[in-house]
């Protein structure tokens, strides 16, 4: 049971950072879905009841399709994770607290769509869009500015790492996902273009 009355009593951070798990949700699996958030995000943000009640219950929904169809944790359930690889590392550098989880994830979906552009995936228009969207919750989309070497280090002691690999949840397209894993090269650039200049 999902009582929204509860969203009137949180800060607008808090707000904002929910708005990061909600968001993940179009970009991975429903296009339609991202469509209706690039259209109804000031109303999310301004709290409005309907608009509120729709987003929670299609993420509710999502989520419940992508587990039920991957119950062990096998494969497809991984693209729950989209911007948690980056953003992880951002929260185990910056320390826990400093970014909300939300904050961290809606830099590393930016972060994450950008890799996905580098790899074939989306195109710029569509990073943009998502880029913009994110902005308009509320949420950062840069990174805290630290040499390549730390992410990758912090992504390879993550809990979602396989024996040192880096797992990314990246784009195909719009509206669906696959993990894959990239080069140090490629991800430091697109790190380089996604973290904030000292």
């Amino acid at each position: 049971m999902c009582d929204l009355s509860v969203l009137a009593t949180l800060p607008q951070r808090e707000v904002a950072a929910g708005l990061a798990e909600v968001i993940k949700y179009g970009p991975i699996y429903d296009l339609a879905f991202f469509d209706w958030l690039d259209e109804h995000m000031e109303a999310l943000v301004a709290r409005d009841l309907a608009a509120l009640r729709h987003a929670v219950v299609r993420s509710c929904q999502i989520k419940a399709e992508v587990v039920g169809q991957d119950e062990r944790e096998s494969g497809l359930r991984a693209i729950l994770n989209f911007g948690h690889t980056f953003g992880h590392a951002i929260e185990a550098g910056m320390g826990y607290g400093v970014w909300l989880h939300g904050e961290a994830v809606g830099a590393g979906m930016v972060m994450a769509a950008e890799l996905s552009q580098a790899l074939g995936g989306v195109s710029a228009d569509e990073v943009l869009r998502l880029r913009r969207l994110i902005q308009r919750a509320g949420l950062p989309v840069q990174g805290p500015h630290w040499p390549a070497a730390e992410y990758l280090q912090a992504m390879r002691v993550d809990k979602k790492a396989e024996g040192g690999a880096i797992k990314f949840v990246v784009l195909e397209k719009m509206g669906s996902a696959i993990v894959r894993q990239a080069d140090d090269a490629l991800v430091a650039e697109v790190l380089a273009k996604t973290c904030a200049s000292q």
